[in-house]
């Protein structure tokens, strides 16, 4: 109880989060998707669809050398996430966004969730060697953990120019890093609220505005059958990966 009126003191002192706060409200009076039963299917189903990424890029017909992030930028960021104070999760698989984006010559790039930063890293520096490119980030601090100052912290000044980040929730943050891009997107990479309603709202926005040929990567899918219901919708070319006994799904858009 304690901690549930701590984290509506940490909303009600923002503004800016009410309403996001109130999305979160809404959801305990909807049907919950992302209960034990739902995780148990959509991590089977994961598992049977599984490949390595180099793979599925392959399946995805993304053709090229697959070589992933170079040791000296790995190293680097591990000496900046070496200076945060919170301890905000590992860094995922760095290798696949770095490739896809790559490879893609991807020139506009939305991406949610950002933590330590390193999907942003992996997505900078695959820009940084294509000499084009901008990353429209969208993050929100964490409640009541103070890791703000944090955010992004394994990302290099160097790589920044290149590099949008929005401090709000999802809602809100898409549809400024939309706005601000002012067209379509070559690939977003979908990190933030895995719940179901989360990307269930998601999702279609990044979908409408992915264009044809681009990539919707997206992390945690055996939380809930959201990513799998969603390619079975659209019946478009799809991967899975696995990465530290999580599941990444990747879809093209044709």
């Amino acid at each position: 109880m304690i901690k549930k009126f701590l984290t509506l003191c940490w909303f009600f002192q923002r503004p800016t989060f009410w309403r996001h706060a109130l999305q979160l409200i809404i959801r305990k009076f909807l049907t919950n998707y992302d209960s034990l039963q739902y995780r148990i299917k959509a991590t089977k189903w994961a598992e049977e669809q599984a490949i390595s990424y180099a793979d599925a890029l392959e399946k995805l017909e993304i053709n090229g050398i697959k070589d992933g992030m170079d040791i000296n930028s790995i190293e680097e960021g591990i000496k900046l996430a070496s200076k945060s104070k919170v301890d905000m999760g590992g860094p995922g698989d760095i290798n696949l966004l770095f490739d896809a984006v790559r490879l893609l010559n991807s020139k506009y790039v939305i991406e949610t969730g950002v933590a330590y930063g390193w999907s942003s890293l992996a997505i900078l520096t695959a820009m940084s060697r294509n000499g084009l490119g901008k990353l429209f980030s969208i993050d929100m601090p964490y409640p009541k953990v103070g890791n703000e100052s944090f955010v992004g912290i394994v990302v290099p000044d160097r790589l920044k120019k290149r590099w949008t980040l929005i401090r709000e929730p999802d809602r809100r943050g898409l549809e400024k890093a939309i706005n601000l891009i002012g067209g379509s997107i070559d690939l977003c990479h979908y990190d933030s609220d895995k719940s179901w309603w989360g990307r269930a709202y998601a999702f279609p926005l990044l979908w409408k505005v992915l264009k044809p040929g681009g990539l919707l990567i997206s992390d945690d899918i055996q939380d809930n059958m959201y990513f799998a219901e969603f390619v079975k919708s659209k019946s478009m070319p799809f991967a899975v990966t696995k990465s530290d006994d999580k599941f990444v799904g990747i879809i093209r858009k044709l």
